[in-house]
This record gives structure tokens, C-alpha cells and sequence, in this order.
């Protein structure tokens, strides 16, 4: 299901856009099946690519992940375009272990924003 104004990802679109060799034998495959279907095990078994790479790609070029509001511990996801040398500073600040992750930092400084305005 698709938001209204975004386009879904398309199979095997990460593949193609960074070249995967894998995925370039296969698009020379589309008319032998048994081939394709042999190779075709790879990215199932042993992808070249880590979920990482895969994740970033996807914010690079704009998609988001729909999950459920139904989060553990009364959590919610909350989707937000941030400056890029916002993010960055972000990134820097939980490289050197100041916070797990970028959601704790957001959450530490909205807490301390609160607590400052009361």
C-alpha cells in the first residue's frame, strides 16, 4: 500500500542502481529461467550488501519505512526532513558515544526542552 504523493520501492532497484554484479548477470538471464533462478540464490543466501548499505540507500534517495503505530514500550515512529548539517552533527555526536543513536539524541534534547520550559 502506497502513500498518497510516494511511489513504492521497486524490486530489485537497490541492486540495479548500485551495480550489483549479481544482479547484472541475472538482468543478462531474463530468457533462461533455470540460470536465473540458480543465480538468483545468491541474493538469497549470501547478498553482497549488508542491510545497513540497503537502509541508507533507501534515506539517500528518499523512501521511508511504513511500520505500525503499535510500537514496544508505547513508542511511536515520526517521520522528519532535517537539515543535512543538522544530521551530520547528529551522526558526529553519536560517533563518539555520547548517545546510542540518533532517536536517543532527539529524545534527550525534547526532553530537556520540556523540562527547560517548565
Amino acid at each position: 500500500m502506497s502513500l498518497e504523493g510516494y511511489a513504492e520501492y521497486k524490486a530489485r532497484e537497490f541492486c540495479n542502481d548500485v551495480k550489483c554484479p549479481v544482479q547484472t548477470t541475472l538482468n543478462t538471464l531474463k530468457d533462461k529461467p533455470e540460470a536465473y533462478e540458480l543465480i538468483r540464490q545468491t541474493c538469497r543466501s549470501a547478498c553482497r550488501y549488508t542491510t545497513w548499505q540497503f537502509h541508507h540507500w533507501l534515506i539517500e534517495k528518499g523512501y521511508i519505512i511504513q511500520v505500525s503505530l503499535k510500537l514496544k514500550n508505547n513508542q511511536r515512529t515520526v517521520l522528519a526532513n532535517i537539515d543535512n548539517e543538522l544530521v551530520e552533527w547528529m551522526n558526529q555526536r553519536v560517533q563518539r558515544g555520547e548517545f546510542v543513536d540518533k532517536s536517543q539524541l532527539v529524545e534527550t534534547a525534547i526532553a530537556q526542552y520540556k523540562k527547560e520550559r517548565k
